[in-house]
């Protein structure tokens, strides 16, 4: 019988089989790897990070406003292209009454114009945070598009007080100043001003705080000319007006908008229904999405990046807030469908029903959610919620931050689970910048190459002593010991005499150490003054500084011609 040249035996094809196998996994690494990418901030003061890079951004804009004219796909039985086209609408109409509310605008171009938006809580945030509203300001001002920033005041206030560096050159130090008093931990939405007296001197104790080290930070006029001279009640609203009427004195055009503000258009109700009708589904795309990140990063801890979507008692946890104006403390919402209503609780005190017709038409739970909110009952979103919404109807590009794009990736898997589409394609950017603090670099050894010579001293000190020139007398005795030593390393170790020669070996070691005493306590001093210095430097070093800690100057330089930092 003949056996054409080409067949295989079974081994053979086991092999190939589990080289196809192997290959099939890698392949799947790989594009996870591609899918999850790791970003990190820039090095070096005055350098900006961008992906896609900067100069692309506009090709970028000009595509996914396309994609989104050109959608085919549904949201509760309604064309996408539909309800963006109203949900911009929308925003745009609540934004710009928001902004006048504070601030002199132009009336915008068209809703159909392209919407940068980007988003953040309303804090005293770090430079390259910031360096995010100035970009979609100045992508939409050369695309003639609209700047939009959202203001997730959903978010809760946690510490109202900042880290302030003081103290010297040589040994500085950070201190804790407030601007309000601790209190419970409320959403920024609800959060107001507790302490006048602290709020008022804020700014005066902030600058001289640091004035040790920055002699004229823009918090010692800006929170006198710019927070204070709008008299708010809510902590979160005159941050977060404060800083984008200087964005607007600056030449940055863009609008505001809270977040609150936008779950309270029809078309995020219209969204929040069709998301509450699938909360199994919504709940198995979020998990799996969560389980492949996880995966792709080496994570173990299953509370990273987000903890999963749970189920209780056939509830399903959803990925919304719900609170009262009487109970303001936010709660998980979790769903359950029965017939033609949605059952919706926070599995403690609160329980309400939306009614929702078996013809997929949300309008009359849309509805009674705006009876809701008008008896102080508040849907809002958590976090991936929220950049989906953002990112899936309004904007035609999104600007992140470092972590929110590394969160961001679990959206778009999710989105492709849930509605077999990810969201138009994200821009991450972020900038260092740290404050004008005149000190010199450091240039001692490395710490390890400085705990290396000291254990060679504590292990080795035949060998160190060996490069010092010793009189006769001391010569005679190191010898000595050497031998000593050198006999019980030599010698064999058995179960009889292991304590021994372990004894005897460490006794020669710390006898021989009188004779490298001064090396030691040189190198000791040395390691101390290595770990001061890089504490201090670490601490002079930060990027994490508010921006109303830098000079006026130093922060106009950097943010209004971001362009020329980057790569």
């Amino acid at each position: 019988m003949s056996i054409r040249a080409d067949s295989k035996t079974a081994l053979e094809a086991s092999s190939d089989q589990e080289s196809l196998n192997h290959q099939a996994v890698l392949g799947r690494t790989e594009n996870l790897a591609k899918r999850y990418v790791q970003y990190r901030a820039p090095a070096e003061s005055g350098q900006i990070f961008c992906d896609p890079a900067w100069g692309t951004l506009d090709e970028r804009l000009a595509a996914n406003s396309k994609l989104r004219a050109n959608a085919s796909h549904e949201i509760f039985g309604r064309s996408l292209v539909d309800l963006a086209k109203e949900a911009r609408k929308s925003v745009l109409q609540s934004a710009l009454a928001y902004t006048r509310s504070y601030a002199d605008v132009d009336d915008p171009p068209s809703s159909s114009t392209p919407l940068v938006i980007a988003g953040h809580q309303p804090e005293l945030v770090h430079t390259g945070v910031w360096l995010k509203n100035f970009a979609a300001a100045k992508l939409a001002s050369r695309s003639g598009g609209i700047a939009i920033n959202l203001v997730i005041d959903n978010d809760l206030c946690r510490s109202p007080s900042i880290r302030i560096p003081t103290g010297t050159i040589e040994h500085p130090r950070v201190e804790t100043v407030a601007y309000d008093q601790i209190s419970e931990e409320l959403p920024f939405e609800e959060r107001q001003i507790e302490d006048r007296s602290l709020w008022k001197s804020f700014g005066k104790r902030a600058a001289d705080t640091l004035k040790p080290l920055i002699a004229d930070p823009l918090i010692a006029s800006w929170w006198r000319e710019t927070v204070l001279s709008h008299n708010s009640s809510h902590l979160g609203t005159a941050i977060a007006q404060a800083r984008h009427r200087t964005e607007l004195d600056w030449g940055c055009k863009s609008l505001e908008i809270p977040q609150s503000l936008v779950c309270q258009t029809t078309p995020f109700r219209w969204f929040a229904v069709h998301l509450l009708a699938n909360a199994a589904k919504v709940r198995s795309s979020y998990n799996d999405a969560l389980a492949e990140y996880r995966h792709a990063h080496h994570l173990r801890n299953h509370a990273q990046p987000l903890p999963d979507l749970t189920e209780v008692d056939r509830w399903i946890e959803t990925p919304f807030w719900i609170w009262t104006a009487d109970n303001p403390q936010r709660r998980i919402l979790f769903v359950q469908c029965k017939n033609s209503e949605l059952l919706l609780t926070d599995l403690s005190d609160f329980a309400a029903t939306l009614p929702i017709s078996s013809e997929s038409d949300p309008m009359r739970a849309i509805e009674q959610l705006a009876t809701w909110e008008g008896q102080g009952i508040k849907l809002r979103t958590r976090a991936l919620a929220t950049t989906m919404y953002a990112r899936l109807l309004l904007a035609d590009l999104f600007i992140h931050g470092i972590g929110g794009a590394k969160y961001d990736q679990v959206t778009d898997a999710i989105c492709n689970r849930l509605f077999g589409f990810a969201p138009s394609p994200y821009a991450t950017l972020s900038g260092t910048l740290r404050l004008p603090i005149n000190h010199q670099p450091f240039s001692i050894r490395s710490q390890s190459e400085l705990r290396t010579e000291l254990r060679e001293i504590a292990y080795h000190p035949e060998v160190e002593i060996a490069k010092l020139s010793l009189d006769k007398s001391d010569q005679s005795k190191v010898d000595a010991l050497k031998r000593k030593k050198s006999d019980w390393v030599h010698t064999t170790q058995t179960p009889k005499n292991a304590a021994e020669r372990h004894q005897n070996i460490v006794t020669a070691n710390r006898d021989l150490q009188h004779w490298l005493a001064p090396r030691r306590m040189k190198l000791e001093h040395e390691l101390t003054t290595s770990e001061q210095r890089i504490r201090a430097n670490r601490l002079l070093e930060s990027r994490e500084y508010p921006f109303c800690l830098f000079p006026r100057e130093t922060l106009q330089n950097f943010l209004l011609d971001f362009s020329s930092h980057m790569p």
